[in-house]
């Protein structure tokens, strides 16, 4: 059984934070003070003993120009003699209906380790974010202005977070980044692998027409994870669901993703690469 958390279950999710991540005891509360709310969490309950839970945490990110919502899948763990029993599949079936609910039509994330990203992948997630080779000088804006953190964010902000397809942090995220930082000691911080998975192709692909008003094409897109199957019509700037048996080209939603994106489209066929211009998706500083 899924339900959101209350004021008497959250510390079991604490709990099982605790149990499956590395973190410190000033983390956690740093975050669960800080970040954590009840009705963005999901746990699975088998016989009354929380056994798996997630978090969708709200965040923006900026999309052809515009700045829409998308849900960060935060914390998600399964306790380890609950395991291998599909409980996270649930739990993730379960966000996207609720962001959907939402109408929050991406969700991110970042893989714990490697093998993960295959993990999500079965969902519908796919690479789109690259880590980075190059640190962000974040201890700069608070050496800068040690007192004066909305001056400092007004930089930061500046500087990092301009570009299409960011995910931005608020001032009160940056706050809490800040606080999260030095209590880890200042370390280097850099751009990270992340995933992404669509819960809203119509949506997004207005976005995506309304900068491109020249495209004129036909997809067809599936979503296994979601067992639908669509076909748009991509003219002068708008989009439209049609029906029939003609498309230009069909994608499945992780390759929907990459196109939207502009992950890495220079290396996809001509009939692609021609529509979706490559674009370099930015994802930091999330907590990690």
């Amino acid at each position: 059984m899924i339900q959101f958390a209350n004021d008497k279950t959250a510390p079991l999710v604490r709990d099982m934070w605790k149990t499956c991540f590395d973190d410190s005891d000033a983390f956690m509360e740093l975050y669960f003070t800080k970040k954590y709310r009840n009705e963005n969490t999901l746990i699975y309950f088998e016989n009354g003993i929380a056994a798996a839970s997630l978090q969708i945490l709200p965040y923006i990110i900026r999309f052809y120009g515009k700045e829409i919502p998308c849900g960060y899948i935060s914390g998600a763990c399964t306790l380890p003699q609950y395991r291998g029993r599909g409980y996270m599949k649930d739990l993730l079936l379960e966000s996207f209906r609720i962001m959907q609910d939402r109408n929050i039509p991406i969700s991110i994330l970042i893989p714990a380790r490697a093998p993960l990203f295959y993990f999500y992948e079965k969902y519908g997630y796919t690479q789109v974010f690259d880590k980075g080779e190059v640190p962000l000088y974040f201890k700069s804006f608070l050496y800068k202005y040690p007192y004066d953190v909305k001056e400092a964010y007004t930089q930061f902000n500046k500087e990092y977070q301009q570009t299409d397809f960011c995910i931005l942090k608020t001032e009160e995220d940056f706050k809490i980044i800040a606080e999260e930082y030095i209590l880890d000691g200042c370390p280097a911080k850099y751009n990270l692998a992340g995933m992404a998975r669509i819960l809203d192709a119509w949506s997004l692909l207005s976005l995506y027409a309304i900068r491109n008003p020249r495209q004129d094409f036909r997809v067809k897109i599936t979503d296994e994870t979601l067992q639908t199957e669509s076909i748009y019509h991509v003219q002068e700037a708008t989009v439209s669901l049609i029906f029939g048996t003609e498309w230009d080209f069909e994608v499945d939603i992780q390759t929907l993703t990459r196109l939207l994106f502009g992950y890495h489209t220079n290396n996809m066929p001509d009939n692609l690469s021609t529509k979706f211009t490559e674009q370099h998706p930015v994802m930091n500083l999330m907590l990690e």
